[in-house]
């Protein structure tokens, strides 16, 4: 076997394992998360039927945004235009790898509302549901928006 054949071969194989050694201490944080849109019928907001809210979960770890391992930031933004002038969000999570289960009341300035969880590290089920309140109108309810989370 020539010394440039066998040189290619052992490089096939050994860059392969080269990188995975030298990259496997890089951390990278996981990315947000969209958990749906919750959305309000039927409540006349500023001329419109219906209000819309994202909702997302950014899981841990995170050291750039403050979010340790096994912890999830639950948040909520506008999706459309016009906003309601308050609502309350609330999330329900299951975590069936640990057992560990949570309702949680998002805090904020409508509709930038979040909460920090302990859910530990595994596949987290959520439920997101809620009400807005609009300054001349009644008190509506949000339909729910459901999704999961993988949190380190």
């Amino acid at each position: 076997m020539s010394a440039v054949r066998f040189t290619s071969r052992a490089l096939t194989f050994a860059a392969p394992v080269a990188a995975a050694v030298l990259f496997a201490g890089v951390a990278t944080a996981a990315p947000t998360q969209p958990l749906g849109t919750a959305i309000t019928i039927g409540c006349l907001n500023q001329g419109s039927l219906a209000s819309l809210t994202s909702v997302a979960a950014h899981p841990g770890p995170d050291e750039e945004h403050g979010i340790a391992a096994g912890h999830v930031l639950f948040s909520t933004t506008q999706a459309v235009w016009p906003i309601p002038a308050a609502g309350q969000v609330t999330v329900a999570w299951l975590n069936p790898d640990n057992g560990r289960t949570g309702i949680v009341d998002l805090t904020g300035a409508y509709p930038n509302l979040s909460a920090m969880v302990d859910t530990g590290p595994g596949q987290v089920l959520t439920t997101v549901f809620g009400s807005v309140s609009l300054a001349s109108g009644p008190l509506c309810n949000s339909t729910p928006a459901t999704g999961g989370v993988t949190v380190g």
